[in-house]
Formats: C-alpha cells, sequence, structure tokens
C-alpha cells in the first residue's frame, strides 16, 4: 500500500483490515474457595486492585502458609526467610508480620521491640482484673459452703466480703456487677438464719 493511500485511510476514520491479529480477551479470573463464605470474602478482597496487585498477595499468601508449614516444623531460619518474603511480596499481610514477630523472638530468645507505653499497664490492669475475679468466686464459694453447713457468721462474712470487693474494684466489671443481685440473696439468707 502507497503511502498515500493510508493517508487516505487514516483520514476516513477507517479501521484496520478484518485480517489483522486483535488482541485476545482476558478470561475472567476465576475464584476457587473451600465455601460460598469464602468465596464472597476473596471477591471482596479482589475489588479494587490491579491484577498484579492480586498476583502478589496471593505469592504472599503461598510464602506466608508456606513459613507457617516451616514453623510449625520448628525450622525457623526457613520460616524467618518465607514469612520476610511474603512481606516483601505484600507489605500488608498482617499474619505474615505477626509470623516474623513470633520467629524473631525465638530466634533472639525474648521480645524483639520495646513494649508500647501503656502495654506495661495494661497488662497489670489484665492481671489485677483476674485476681480480683478470683478472690471474689473464692469469697462466693467458701460462703456457700459455709451457708450449706449452718456456719452462718462465716457465710456472711466471706459474701460481705465479696461484695465489699465488687464494689470497690478500680474498673468496673460488668460479670461481676451481675453476681451483686444474687450475692445480696445469699447475704439475706445468711443474716435470716442467724436470727432464728
Amino acid at each position: 500500500m502507497s503511502p498515500r493511500a493510508l493517508l487516505v485511510l487514516l483520514i476516513a476514520g477507517c479501521a484496520a483490515p478484518a485480517d489483522a491479529p486483535r488482541p485476545a480477551a482476558r478470561p475472567p479470573v476465576a475464584i476457587e474457595a473451600e465455601n460460598p463464605e469464602w468465596s464472597r470474602l476473596a471477591e471482596e478482597a479482589a475489588k479494587g486492585r490491579t491484577v498484579a496487585e492480586q498476583q502478589r498477595q496471593a505469592e504472599s499468601e503461598q510464602r506466608y502458609q508456606l513459613a507457617l508449614a516451616w514453623f510449625k516444623r520448628g525450622d525457623f531460619d526457613k520460616a524467618k526467610s518465607e514469612a520476610q518474603s511474603a512481606i516483601q511480596a505484600w507489605p500488608d499481610h498482617l499474619a505474615a508480620r505477626k509470623l516474623l514477630d513470633d520467629v524473631n523472638e525465638i530466634i533472639v530468645g525474648g521480645p524483639t521491640r520495646v513494649a508500647g507505653i501503656g502495654e506495661q499497664e495494661l497488662r497489670v490492669a489484665r492481671v489485677t482484673a483476674g485476681q480480683a475475679r478470683l478472690e471474689i468466686e473464692n469469697h462466693l464459694l467458701h460462703g456457700r459452703r459455709f451457708l450449706d453447713a449452718g456456719l452462718y457468721s462465716a457465710a456472711l462474712r466471706e459474701f460481705e466480703n465479696a461484695e465489699f470487693k465488687i464494689r470497690n474494684l478500680p474498673y468496673d466489671l460488668p460479670s461481676m456487677n451481675e453476681v451483686l443481685p444474687g450475692l445480696r440473696d445469699l447475704k439475706g439468707r445468711a443474716k435470716s438464719m442467724l436470727r432464728e
């Protein structure tokens, strides 16, 4: 074809010849999942991501699963390597980051990061709450035993100690506040038996 004929075709807005190869249409991405709920979650996760991002994310997940398998076998060096590869493939893979932290703690022999500002106070508060709950439950248990044994003054003392501890908790424990009505009933029974 002459250059002049090409120019005429371009100006006329003609399309390429019918025998010209056309790009192949990409087949839709098939999502394979073990159940419909996982399939829906995978489709939601894939929305708004390019194919390259989805491939990096899938590669990251494969590396993470491999790292997890090495971790379960006790080969921490290989687990660390695979977890690092998973994070490099997809930096937002939180489970891979957590696994890498766990592996590093095992390899180093202790925590690999400095605790945050409020983490120590939060741990102390959790331990204190657990200890208070155990003490209250212990008072209730002993109080019920004393009540069943006919030792009403000892039962009343245990119930009063439990009520005092519930009322003077430094923070609100809803599970302990729900115990108060039953505790008052037990305390009333112990008092009425003492009067008789």
